[in-house]
């Protein structure tokens, strides 16, 4: 799990290195299935940089980089600033990379965010948040996107962004995740984020 980070007043960033791509700035929204606002939710995000690579597959990133550790507030709101993902290929040179080839399937998985949402009372959510303008979608080679899990990001140019320091141009992208009452539950973390190459890589 990646380390806390404060409110979304604060909008903390979750690139701790020199990381290239256009800065994103996430509000993120819990509510249960009558719409009323989850407060203290445990949020975890985690996304691959622009070069398609997790920071545990890549030693030029930061330890946790493109990766926090958020809780909702009052109004069931989360935020956090980023770069906006990209999408990445699937490692090839294996089994899969043979069923790819076999079935003349190419090996992209669209951009998307990683988001695992914990409190105590509600079933765990573990699930990716996709990018609308991606043109691999419907020809994910994980087969992984359903239509309500897909988000708009909306491009900001010549309006000042959430933190002055933006001077380029920058995205905005909104999303509610719905909870439902059920059993909660938090995977055991990898071994390390450096020393486990495979976890999370896709």
């Amino acid at each position: 799990m990646a380390p806390g980070q404060s409110d979304h007043e604060q909008r903390e960033s979750i690139v701790r290195s020199p990381t290239e791509g256009p800065p994103l700035f996430f509000t993120g929204r819990i509510v249960d299935t009558e719409g009323n606002a989850v407060a203290g939710a445990e949020v975890d995000i985690w996304h691959a940089s622009p070069a398609g690579l997790y920071e545990n597959q890549d030693p030029e990133q930061a330890e946790w980089n493109l990766r926090g550790k958020f809780f909702s507030d009052e109004e069931g709101v989360f935020a956090f600033r980023s770069i906006r993902p990209s999408g990445y290929p699937i490692p090839m040179d294996g089994p899969v990379g043979d069923l790819l080839t076999a079935l003349k399937r190419h090996p992209f998985r669209p951009a998307h965010l990683h988001a695992l949402i914990f409190k105590p009372g509600c079933k765990t959510i573990a699930s990716q948040l996709y990018s609308h303008d991606d043109p691999m979608l419907e020809t994910d080679a994980q087969f992984g996107v359903v239509q309500n899990l897909v988000g708009t990001y909306v491009r900001h140019e010549n309006e000042p962004a959430p933190d002055p320091d933006v001077t380029e141009p920058w995205y905005s992208l909104e999303f509610t995740f719905v909870v439902e009452p059920g059993e909660a539950w938090l995977p055991t973390p990898p071994v390390s984020a450096k020393r486990d190459t495979t976890s999370d890589s896709v």
